[in-house]
């Protein structure tokens, strides 16, 4: 199925395509199409091919926050990744970021020009794109507290500039259109000396790493309830080894729900819903997935 017949196309187009070697839980079917944009004018392109046919789609940064069904996705899947992930510096504490970004490369960038401040992202998977869409944090810090304005592509396939003033974040949230496309993003570092920069990201990195399992996962299953951390309830209820089939609560962190091989994506919608239901029958709180669920 290549409904976009242009040779002169350096972008990849596959047809039928898995997708799990593309997330980091390892789960999920086959695309209907798998596309890789080779530049953004490209992508412009194929978006309004892919609208004009009435093709459905979706869009993956790198994967690290979704649960995608064994039966796949119908329509497009357009992959954001590296060569749609520039970054250039503003001005002195400015830099623009495209979306297909890793955040570990921001953050070394950052270091490369004696800049910081976002030292505790260290360790957070995604591309930027990703994390300012979802408001992405820890340590009490979240990336939308940085972010200076950024540019989109909207739904008629323009690119457009929303400034800080207009932008709102939340907790694992913001205001940005869910079917906007980020494009790149302008953040807002601090100076600061590059060896202290670094030392402060490892000490993040390690108190992280303790937390988080070797296993696949799509990190925290489900958003902070105002009462507390959703791990704290998780683990109170004795649930931290609880298994379905190959998805498992982790025993590091009662909010990572691990692949231990062979998950399937039934097993996790069942370990959620269960930790879902233990949850509210016990304390009354109604947990929220963090992670997205295609």
């Amino acid at each position: 199925m290549n409904i976009i017949n242009n040779e002169k196309l350096k972008s990849r187009i596959l047809s039928q395509h898995d997708l799990a070697p593309y997330t980091s839980f390892k789960i999920g079917g086959k695309a209907d199409l798998f596309i890789i944009p080779y530049s953004w004018d490209e992508l412009i392109y194929i978006l309004s091919e892919l609208k004009e046919k009435e093709i459905p789609t979706k869009i993956l940064g790198a994967g690290t926050n979704v649960l995608i069904s064994d039966e796949g996705i119908k329509g497009a899947v357009i992959k954001i990744c590296k060569n749609l992930g520039n970054v250039k510096r503003i001005d002195s504490l400015i830099v623009e970021a495209e979306s297909g970004c890793l955040i570990s490369e921001l953050l070394y960038f950052g270091w490369q020009n004696e800049l910081g401040g976002l030292e505790f992202l260290m360790g957070i998977p995604g591309t930027i794109g990703g994390a300012v869409t979802g408001n992405a944090g820890a340590w009490r810090k979240a990336i939308g507290d940085y972010i200076e304005g950024l540019y989109v592509i909207d739904n008629s396939l323009s690119v457009k500039y929303i400034d800080k003033k207009d932008l709102h974040f939340s907790y694992r949230n913001s205001n940005i259109p869910k079917e906007y496309i980020v494009k790149s993003v302008l953040v807002r570092f601090e100076k600061k000396d590059k060896d202290i920069s670094i030392e402060q990201a490892k000490k993040y990195l390690k108190e992280r790493s303790k937390r988080l399992p070797k296993y696949p996962s799509a990190g925290s299953v489900f958003k902070n309830p105002p009462q507390g951390p959703a791990g704290v309830f998780i683990e109170r209820l004795g649930l931290k080894g609880k298994r379905i089939g190959d998805a498992m609560v982790s025993y590091e962190h009662a909010n990572v729900i691990i692949n231990l091989g062979h998950a399937k994506y039934k097993d996790v919608i069942s370990l959620i819903s269960l930790i879902k239901e233990e949850v509210k029958k016990e304390y009354g709180i109604e947990l929220e997935p963090e992670i997205r669920i295609w």
